[in-house]
């Protein structure tokens, strides 16, 4: 039986998250939402299971870069060395963030349904947390989708 848990609160990391994926300004694809799940079909497809120095358990990432505007779908690496063409590399920094857990009984309603459904920058206004809006992390935990434990978290950086 599902069981449906969340959970919001701050922590601190403290190791840099090296991180190598698809980038949606590379890819060709329109900058735009709809073009998310396009790239990560793109990244399944190409990328997944072969990218260097992957990281074992494989925990794959997005990086949503909000100034810029670019997202990256990709995992977590032990080293950055060359990176494919329509790759980037992003280095996830020290510090504190905002991390907001869910899960729900499917992927896509983990990914769709719930995940649009959370309010970061509501709870950080509440809880007087200030928001850096340079970027934002999802976290997917390969390994545990494949158990079919549908669970994931977001990392919102919070300005010092």
């Amino acid at each position: 039986m599902f069981v449906e848990k969340s959970c919001t609160e701050i922590i601190v990391i403290d190791r840099e998250i090296k991180v190598v994926g698809l980038s949606l300004q590379k890819s060709g694809l329109p900058i735009s939402f709809a073009s998310l799940g396009k790239l990560w079909d793109i990244y399944g497809e190409t990328y997944r299971g072969s990218v260097k120095n992957a990281e074992i358990p494989v925990v794959e990432y997005a990086v949503c870069l909000n100034k810029i505007p670019d997202y990256i779908a990709g995992c977590r690496v032990t080293e950055i060395d060359e990176v494919e063409k329509d790759c980037l590399s992003f280095i996830i920094p020290v510090g504190k963030y905002i991390k907001d857990t869910f899960n729900a009984e499917t992927f896509e309603q983990l990914t769709g349904e719930v995940m649009g459904k959370r309010n970061v920058k509501a709870w950080a206004k509440k809880n007087k947390v200030n928001i850096n809006g340079q970027f934002t992390i999802e976290v997917y935990p390969r390994e545990d989708f494949e158990k079919g434990n549908f669970q994931m978290h977001t990392l919102t950086p919070v300005k010092e």
